[in-house]
C-alpha cells in the first residue's frame, strides 16, 4: 500500500506486522480489527496524550506507563483517534501483563487496531521492520543500479551487441531481457510476469521473470543502454565523437584556441556563446549522445566531454546514474580552465558518487582531496600523529579536543561544553598540543594547517577517527 504523505513509498499495514514478518506481534482476543490501515512510521511514547506530536498515520507504541487509570486509557485513545494514527503496539510485561480493557474497548470504538507486543519483542524492532518495508524497494533498485552500470558501461566499450549487453543484465537480474521491436507480447507460460517499458524508436524492452519484477526506473536506465549500444554501432558518429575530444583536449593543453571549434564544429552557435563543461567516466559517449542530443560530445582518451551552452538547464543528468563533473559556467575563451575543472570535479564524483559541481570545488576538503598524499604526509606526521601517539599510549584526548575546538571555530566555552569540561582544562590542553606541535591552536594559520592535518589523517589508510571518544 501505497504512504499518501510520501510519493512513490510504499507503506506496510497492520497486517503485514502481524502476518508478513517474524516479529512475534499478536491480536488481543476479541472482535476484528480493521488490519489494512497504512503505517507512515512508528512513534514510541508514554505521554497520555501524545496528539501534538503526531502528524497521522504512525504505530504508536507504548508499554502504558501513563495508563493507571479507564480515564488515562479513554484520554490516550482519543488523542490517537483524533490524530489519524494507524493503531497501537502495546508492549506487555512492564507497566501491564496484559493490554487495559478500557484501551482496549475504546480504540475498537474509534476503529484504531491495536496489537501486543510481548515483553522479548522490542519497539525498536517493530520501528526497523517499518523503515526497511518502506525503504526496500527504493534500497532494491540502487543495489541493481550500482551493480547494473559497470556492467552496461564494460558493455559498451567493447561495443558488445545489443542481445550481449541484454543478457548480461538478465544474468544479474535473473530474468530474461528482449527487445520487441513491434512492442508486442512474446508468449510466455503462466508461471512468469511480463513488464515492459518504450525505448525510444527501437520498441520496448521486455522483462521476463518469475517473481516481484524490477522498479520500472531500472528497465529505463537499461533501455538508455540499449538507445546507446545501438547507436555504438553507428561507426561514423563514434569517429565524429573521437575527434571532437582530439580537439577538445588541444584546447585543454592550450595547443588551439577555443574559437576553432565554431570554424571547425560550427558549435557553439555563436562564437562568443558562454558554455559549461561536464565530464563523464570513459566510454559513455554514445549513451551521452542520446540524453543531451543538443550538445556537443567528445570522447577524449580517459572521459568523456559535453560541452553545453549556457542558459539551458537539463535535469537529464540526475537519471543516468553515472558519475560526473561540472565546471561553471564560462566565456568559450575558458574552455580549457574549465575543461580542466570538469575533470578535477569528475575525480570527486568517483570518490563520493553522483554529480559534483563547481560549489563543491571550493571547499577546503576537495582541495585536500586534489592534493597528492606526499604533499599532505607532514601535515600529519608533524602535527597529528605526535598527539594521536601520545592518546594511545597515555589515554589522553589531544586529538579528538582539537578537532571539537576547530569545529566549534576556536571557541573555548562551545568546546568546553561539547567536551563536558571546564574551559580552565581545555585551555591546559590547547596549550600542551602547542608544546607537543609548535604550532598555536589559536592562531588562524596554524588553525588551519591543524584542519590539513585531521583531514588528511582522516584519509589515511586506518586514520578515520583514530582519536579516542
Amino acid at each position: 500500500m501505497t504512504d499518501p504523505r510520501v510519493p512513490g513509498a510504499v507503506a506496510p499495514t497492520v497486517r503485514d506486522l502481524l502476518a508478513g514478518s517474524p516479529l512475534g506481534l499478536v491480536e488481543p482476543p476479541g472482535g476484528p480489527q480493521d488490519l489494512d490501515r497504512a503505517i507512515s512510521w512508528v512513534h514510541t511514547t508514554e505521554i497520555r496524550d501524545p496528539a501534538r506530536y503526531l502528524q497521522g498515520g504512525e504505530l504508536v507504541c507504548t508499554v502504558g506507563l501513563s495508563l493507571h487509570t479507564p480515564q488515562d486509557c479513554y484520554v490516550f485513545a482519543d488523542a490517537l483517534a483524533r490524530s489519524r494514527a494507524a493503531g497501537v503496539c502495546f508492549g506487555t510485561g512492564d507497566g501491564h501483563d496484559v493490554v487495559p480493557a478500557a484501551l482496549l474497548t475504546r480504540c475498537r470504538g474509534h476503529g484504531l487496531p491495536v496489537v501486543v507486543a510481548p515483553r522479548d519483542v522490542p519497539f525498536e524492532t517493530v520501528s526497523r521492520f517499518v523503515a526497511d518495508y518502506r525503504l526496500g524497494t527504493e534500497l532494491a533498485v540502487a543495489r541493481a543500479t550500482t551493480a547494473l552500470v559497470p556492467e552496461m558501461m564494460a558493455a559498451l566499450r567493447r561495443r558488445d551487441p545489443v542481445r550481449l549487453l541484454l543478457d548480461r543484465a538478465g544474468e544479474l537480474l535473473g530474468c530474461y531481457l528482449i527487445l520487441d521491436e513491434q512492442q508486442g507480447r512474446p508468449p510466455t507460460d503462466d508461471d512468469h510476469t511480463e513488464v515492459s517499458v518504450p525505448v525510444g524508436d527501437l520498441g520496448a524492452l521486455v522483462w521476463i521473470g518469475r517473481g516481484t519484477p524490477p522498479d520500472p526506473s531500472l528497465l529505463e536506465t537499461i533501455g538508455r543502454f540499449v538507445q546507446a549500444a545501438q547507436s555504438e554501432h553507428d561507426i561514423e558518429a563514434a569517429l565524429a565523437r573521437e575527434r571532437v575530444g582530439q580537439l577538445l583536449s588541444l584546447v585543454e593543453r592550450r595547443m588551439l584556441l577555443p574559437d576553432a571549434l565554431h570554424q571547425l564544429l560550427g558549435w557553439p552557435s555563436t562564437p562568443s556563446a558562454t558554455v559549461r563543461v561536464s565530464a563523464w567516466p570513459g566510454g559513455a559517449g554514445a549513451l551521452l549522445c542520446l540524453a543531451f542530443p543538443d550538445d556537443l560530445v567528445g570522447d577524449a582518451s580517459d572521459v568523456c566531454l559535453v560541452l553545453t551552452e549556457a542558459g539551458r538547464d537539463d535535469t537529464t543528468a540526475e537519471t543516468l546514474s553515472l558519475p560526473s563533473g561540472h565546471s561553471a559556467d564560462v566565456p568559450i575563451t575558458e574552455l580549457g580552465p574549465a575543461i580542466t575543472q570538469s575533470r578535477i570535479a569528475l575525480s570527486l564524483a568517483h570518490q563520493h558518487g553522483g554529480s559534483i559541481g563547481p560549489d563543491q570545488l571550493s571547499t577546503l576538503t576537495s582541495l585536500i582531496e586534489q592534493l597528492p598524499g606526499a604533499q599532505l604526509t607532514p601535515f600529519v606526521a608533524q602535527l597529528i600523529e605526535p598527539l594521536n601517539r601520545l592518546d594511545r599510549e597515555r589515554g589522553t584526548q589531544h586529538v579528538r579536543t582539537l578537532r571539537t575546538f576547530l569545529a566549534a571555530n576556536g571557541s573555548l566555552s562551545e568546546t568546553a561544553r561539547t567536551l563536558f569540561l571546564h574551559t580552565n582544562t581545555v585551555r591546559h590542553r590547547l596549550a600542551r598540543i602547542r608544546e607537543i606541535t609548535g604550532r598555536d591552536p589559536f592562531s588562524f594559520d596554524d588553525q588551519t594547517a591543524f584542519a590539513i592535518g585531521l583531514r588528511a589523517f582522516d584519509r589515511s589508510p586506518g586514520g578515520v577517527r583514530r582519536d579516542h571518544g
